[in-house]
C-alpha cells in the first residue's frame, strides 16, 4: 500500500541538517520513526470506526446499500534493520492487518449476484526489503531509497510491487526546512507511476507550535505537552486495502480492494517507560475513494466501488522506538 513506511521514508529524509554520514542516517531514522509510528520496531495498532451508511455499486450498477454497524482494524508491524553501514541501511518489515466489517439493513438490487456477507473478515500480510542509501547533493542531504513489496492474505501470496524513491532539501534555516522529492512506483495497478512530494516544517516564533506539511500525506500542528507527550492537530491522508476472494461466476477469484480515507482530528503520545510509546487519535474519517479490482489491474479499471459517509473513529496504539529522540 502507499501508505506503506518504505513509502514515508522518502518524504521524510529532508528534515536532517547533519555534518557526517553516521549522523546522518542516525538523524534520518530519528525523524522517521518520531513522526510515523509504524516505521518503529515494533507497532501494534487497534482502530474503531462508528457507524456509518454505505451504498455500493457493481459494474455500474446499483448494488447494496445499508449501514455499516462495526468496522474495526487490527495491525501489527515490525521493522528491523538487517544490515547497516555509514552510508546505507538494508531494513526488512513485516506487516499484519486484521479487517472486519458488519452490516445490517441491507437491501440488494441485483438478485443474480451473491450478496455480501452481513460479517466479512480480511486479512492482509505484507513483507518488504528496503535499501536506503544516504549522500550529499550540492552539500545537502540526499537520500535514494529502493524497496521491494510482496503481499497477500493468510490463504495465499498475491503480488509484488517496488518502490524508488529520492528527496534533498532546497531550504533549511533555524525555523524552516523546504524541500522537494519524487517517488516512483513499479506497479501496473497505481493510478499514477510517479509522484512529487513536497515537505515544509516550520516552529512559528516564541511559540510550542510547529507547523508539519508532508505532502499529500499529510498537514498537522504538533506541539509538545506535560513532561512526555506531544499533542497534533490536523489531518491525514490513508491508502489502505486488503485482497478478497470470490467464487462468483463469470468474475476473477481474486480482487484488490483499496480505499482512500483523510482523517482529521487530534493525536497524543506519550511516552510511558524509555522507549515504550502510547498512541491516542480520534476524529472524523472521510472516505472518498473505495473500489475493488481484478488483481494486477488498475484501480481506474473497477468493477465494483462504494460511498460511506463520514463517521468518527479512534485509534490505541503501542510501539517500540529504541531510535526515541531525547530531549536534551
Amino acid at each position: 500500500m502507499k501508505n506503506d513506511f518504505l513509502f514515508l521514508m522518502t518524504l521524510l529524509c529532508l528534515t536532517v541538517n547533519a555534518q557526517d554520514d553516521g549522523k546522518l542516517k542516525k538523524t534520518v531514522r530519528q525523524e522517521i520513526t518520531d513522526r510515523f509510528p509504524s516505521t518503529r520496531v515494533f507497532n501494534i495498532q487497534y482502530q474503531q470506526y462508528a457507524p456509518t451508511d454505505f451504498n455500493s455499486e457493481l459494474l455500474d450498477k446499483d448494488f447494496q446499500k445499508g449501514e455499516i454497524s462495526n468496522h474495526s482494524k487490527l495491525s501489527f508491524a515490525a521493522n528491523i534493520p538487517v544490515f547497516s553501514k555509514p552510508r546505507w541501511t538494508i531494513t526488512s518489515s513485516l506487516r499484519y492487518k486484521y479487517e472486519t466489517f458488519e452490516t445490517k439493513n441491507v437491501t440488494t438490487y441485483l438478485p443474480e449476484i451473491t450478496p455480501l456477507s452481513s460479517k466479512m473478515e480480511y486479512h492482509y500480510l505484507s513483507a518488504a526489503l528496503s535499501f536506503t542509501y544516504y549522500a550529499k547533493l550540492f552539500n545537502k542531504p540526499f537520500i535514494y531509497n529502493i524497496s521491494v513489496i510482496g503481499d497477500g492474505t493468510e490463504k495465499d501470496a498475491e503480488r509484488v510491487k517496488a518502490i524508488v524513491g529520492g528527496s534533498i532539501i532546497l531550504k533549511r534555516t533555524e525555523r524552516t526546512t523546504i524541500g522537494v522529492g519524487l517517488v516512483v512506483f513499479i506497479d501496473p495497478t497505481s493510478q499514477v507511476p510517479v509522484a512529487p512530494t513536497f515537505i515544509m516544517n516550520h516552529t512559528f516564533l516564541n511559540s510550542p507550535w510547529t507547523l508539519d506539511i508532508i505532502l499529500p500525506q499529510r498537514v498537522l500542528l504538533t506541539r509538545p505537552l506535560f513532561a512526555n507527550g506531544k499533542l497534533s492537530l490536523g489531518t491525514e491522508l490513508v491508502a489502505d486495502g486488503f485482497y478478497t476472494y470470490t467464487n462468483q461466476p463469470g468474475f476473477a477469484h481474486v480482487y484488490d480492494y483499496r480505499q482512500l480515507e483523510i482523517n482529521s482530528g487530534i493525536t497524543y503520545e506519550h511516552v510511558l517507560h524509555k522507549d515504550l510509546i502510547a498512541t491516542f487519535k480520534t476524529g472524523l474519517a472521510n472516505v472518498f475513494s473505495s473500489r475493488a479490482s481484478e488483481r494486477g489491474k488498475s484501480t481506474n479499471d473497477y468493477i465494483f466501488s462504494s460511498k460511506q459517509d463520514g463517521t468518527a473513529y479512534f485509534n490505541l496504539g503501542f510501539s517500540y522506538n529504541p531510535f526515541l529522540k531525547r530531549k536534551k
